[in-house]
């Protein structure tokens, strides 16, 4: 009968920290000079608790002692006496125990085998190690169930559930609880799970399936994994398959299709998918809308949505320039596209108007008393970070004069063209309108266009100062042969009162008796008085008068216009006119009558 080893102390049982198979593989026998060698130890297919033991000597094996071992630590000696020979010779044979180990008397684990032998030839051998060790140990099944085989989008999970048992060594039904299950599919995915107290176990799952456009589909395991004291299992593997619908975003709207930059937009749609040839709601999933920025193609922030129980969804659009916005329910194994696969539409373009600033205002007089204004038209600042965009054209531009900086205002004319200033990310404008004025608060009011807002410019104020030639006078009036006159007169200045303006040039005009054309005839100073005094010999019949181009500070002006006779005067100095004379436009300009 199977005993304790007697030679050794008996010792609690120590488990192997390796795992070992159901059935131990023999190995090929080691080369070895004793005469005695143990080539394997192993189960009988079928029979766990049975130990078997492979060995071969010059003559016949007659007596061993086999010895198992946890470590260096023995646990049970098997003599010879109750193993039986079951295949081989007494030389060269297997030898199998007559009756199955125990748990009582052997706790499951995997055991070192040492064996001490003697043969016909008197040879021995002892404590000749086995070169495999034995498993005792518990020999599990494992089955597996899905709640469902057939996943959808409206059933993307199945519970796995099953059961571990196990048999003892000697075949008795053992407890299988607390144990760790591994659910594993063909793609790689896996699942843990721990057995209850009676075996069973169960586990919520939501697989990724593999498959194309006509369906999912994958295969899923149970396994135990082996141990010390218990075999590695897996359950025959199940099959699951999923169906794929067609999922759609419809009936998109805009709350408002143009708005100025920067206003509330909502954008909203209905999400559906198709299951039996019904179209359902894509209930609380979850949308993606994306944009496109119209001017330069750039991809604006995604924007996440969540749909109401009946498929709708809302969200409220940033601060963009005009973009077109689309729909999309994000990736799923389930559905056929993130797209609308039925051709409505998932898109909405929202135009923004954007927002625009006049820059670098400048407001003058000219001597004429016309107001010059120049400046650079762009965007406003609240877009400034946007690529693409383009400044309005120099058109729409109008001048707008008031008495105060608070207005009423009153449009003057418009602005565009011309020799417009060079305006870096803005577009330059320039001109010249109104009527005469002293004084006065402008600004400039861009009246909008397709794609731009309206805006006005800051107020700038300018101002300019009123000038008269006084005391105009020639003497004399009439001259004969080579006679002189002197004509003189006082340009002057209006602040509160007229005073002189000195140092300032005045020229001196002549139209000469039946003549349509002005000329200018000498160019004089004014004194720091304003005054002025020039002499002409041989001067020539015909209206003379004084004039003041003015400059950006001070407006033009002309003498009042007086009547010189003159007889006798030569060819030459008539001639000497036609040197200075003025276009017709200059002389209108500055002489009247």
């Amino acid at each position: 009968m199977i005993r304790h080893r007697p030679r050794r102390a008996a010792a609690a049982l120590v488990l192997a920290a390796a795992a070992a198979a159901s059935v131990a593989v023999p190995a090929a026998a080691t080369a070895s000079s004793s005469p005695i060698v143990i080539d394997s130890v192993s189960s009988p297919p079928g029979e766990p608790g049975l130990l078997s033991i492979q060995a071969e000597a010059t003559s016949n094996i007659t007596s061993f002692t086999v010895y198992i071992d946890a470590g260096t630590i023995p646990v049970l000696s098997i003599p010879s006496y109750d193993f039986t020979l079951t295949s081989g010779s007494a030389q060269d044979g297997t030898w199998t125990v007559q009756a199955p180990i125990t748990t009582s008397q052997l706790s499951p684990g995997t055991y070192q085998v040492t064996v001490d032998a003697i043969d016909e030839a008197g040879d021995s051998v002892t404590a000749a190690s086995a070169p495999d060790d034995f498993f005792f140990g518990l020999y599990p099944s494992v089955t597996l169930a899905a709640s469902t085989t057939t996943l959808s989008y409206s059933a993307q999970s199945v519970t796995f559930s099953g059961q571990v048992t196990a048999s003892g060594p000697d075949g008795s039904p053992e407890d299988v609880a607390n144990q760790p299950v591994l659910i594993t599919d063909s793609a790689g995915g896996s699942w843990p799970a721990t057995t209850d107290q009676d075996g069973n176990y169960s586990v919520a799952v939501t697989p990724n399936l593999s498959g194309g456009t006509s369906g999912l589909a994958g295969s899923f395991t149970a396994s135990v994994s082996g141990g010390p004291a218990i075999a590695q299992a897996s359950s025959p593997d199940v099959e699951l398959t999923g169906d794929i619908d067609p999922v759609q975003v419809i009936n998109v709207a805009l709350s408002k299709s143009t708005v100025n930059f920067g206003t509330k937009v909502t954008f909203s749609g209905t999400a559906e998918y198709q299951s039996d040839g019904i179209w359902l709601p894509l209930a609380s999933s979850a949308i993606d809308v994306s944009g496109t920025d119209y001017y330069s193609g750039n991809s604006a922030p995604t924007i996440a949505a969540t749909t109401d129980g009946t498929g709708q969804f809302t969200v409220v659009l940033p601060a963009q320039p005009t973009t077109t916005w689309t729909a999309n329910p994000p990736p799923s194994q389930f559905l056929t596209s993130s797209g609308s696969e039925v051709g409505l539409p998932n898109s909405a373009t929202l135009t923004v108007v954007l927002p625009t600033r006049t820059t670098r205002l400048h407001v003058a007089y000219n001597p004429a008393g016309q107001i010059t204004a120049s400046g650079c038209l762009g965007l406003g600042s609240a877009v400034s970070s946007f690529a693409g965009l383009a400044a309005p054209a120099d058109s729409d531009l109008y001048l707008q004069y008031s008495r105060t900086s608070h207005g009423p205002w009153r449009t003057l004319g418009s602005l565009a063209g011309g020799s417009a200033p060079k305006c870096s990310g803005g577009t330059g404008f320039t001109g010249t309108v109104g009527p005469k004025a002293l004084s006065g608060h402008y600004r400039v009011d861009f009246t909008g266009q397709l794609l731009y807002q309206r805006s006005v410019s800051a107020v700038s104020y300018t101002a300019t100062t009123s000038t008269r030639i006084a005391n105009f006078s020639i003497t004399p009036h009439a001259v004969t042969g080579h006679g002189r006159i002197r004509v003189s007169g006082q340009l002057q200045q209006k602040a509160r009162r007229w005073k002189a303006l000195g140092g300032v040039r005045v020229t001196i005009y002549v139209k000469p008796a039946g003549s349509s054309n002005w000329y200018w005839v000498r160019h004089v100073k004014t004194s720091s008085s304003g005054k002025f005094s020039i002499s002409f010999a041989d001067p020539v019949s015909g209206h003379w008068a004084a004039g003041y181009a003015g400059s950006s500070s001070h407006l033009q002006s002309t003498s009042r216009i007086l009547y010189v006779t003159a007889s006798g005067t030569s060819a030459s100095a008539r001639r000497g006119l036609a040197t200075h004379s003025l276009s017709g436009r200059a002389a209108s300009a500055l002489l009247a009558g």
